[in-house]
């Protein structure tokens, strides 16, 4: 049961930091949002930059629909985006979960070796020699006697040959390949969250600055009654 749950875990590792991170965004946007929410209506109901800002860092173009919901073209950009990251991530990740299952199944078939809760490096070393044997007298010939396994059933295993190895090496390096792509993703998310954020404010800024303002007086510019109305436009 122990070795099952270490496995689990294991492979839930990456996915679980993402989750982890989109989680904390959340919550770090709900506590700004009565902040936010007092700046609108301050404003009468101008887009906030600040709202902009926090809401594309949780979801990116959320800020730019929320600024101008008829013209966030570059929103909808960087929703696009998050969708094909999100997805490769999880494609990613499945496929890297599905390999490592794959060749603790073949390991199991061919070496008569249980993978489930071992260390990494017992894992390569299983790669890399055709027994136990073999790999501690290469330990100790090398005086790495802290790397040596000990000699009980669980950590046994005996190649049937030299190509079964090889194709069970394959397969581990694929899964190191797939899983060394994951944390470049999670990068581009956390950089198209940003780039996103920070457009949608100056957007939100933009519109809340060119806004016209608009004044009236019953005294005219030259001190005598009547109305006078001025209009100004910022460019």
């Amino acid at each position: 049961m122990r070795a099952c749950i270490s496995k689990y875990f294991r492979q839930k590792n990456t996915s679980a930091f993402v989750v982890g991170c989109w989680v904390f965004l959340l919550i770090f946007s709900v506590v700004f949002s009565v902040e936010v929410q007092a700046q609108v209506q301050q404003k009468d109901d101008l887009p906030s930059p600040k709202g902009a800002f926090f809401r594309s860092l949780v979801v990116p173009g959320w800020g730019h629909y929320y600024a101008e919901n008829d013209n966030w073209n570059r929103g909808k950009y960087h929703l696009a985006g998050e969708v094909v990251l999100v997805l490769s991530y999880f494609g990613l990740d499945a496929r890297a979960n599905y390999l490592e299952q794959d060749y603790f199944t073949f390991a199991e078939a061919r070496a008569n070796t249980d993978l489930s809760g071992k260390s990494r490096d017992f894992i390569i070393a299983v790669g890399n020699y055709d027994n136990l044997a073999a790999y501690n007298d290469a330990q100790l010939r090398t005086r790495n006697w802290d790397q040596v396994f000990p000699e009980s059933s669980e950590y046994q295993w005996n190649w049937e040959s030299t190509q079964h190895r090889f194709q069970y090496q394959d397969a581990r390096e694929r899964v190191e390949r797939n899983r060394s792509q994951l944390p470049t993703l999670v990068a581009l998310m956390v950089a198209n969250r940003l780039v996103s954020g920070i457009s949608a404010f100056i957007h939100a800024r933009d519109l809340v600055d060119n806004t016209p303002e608009a004044s009236f007086s019953y005294v005219n510019t030259f001190g005598e009654p009547g109305i006078t109305a001025n209009l100004r436009f910022n460019f």
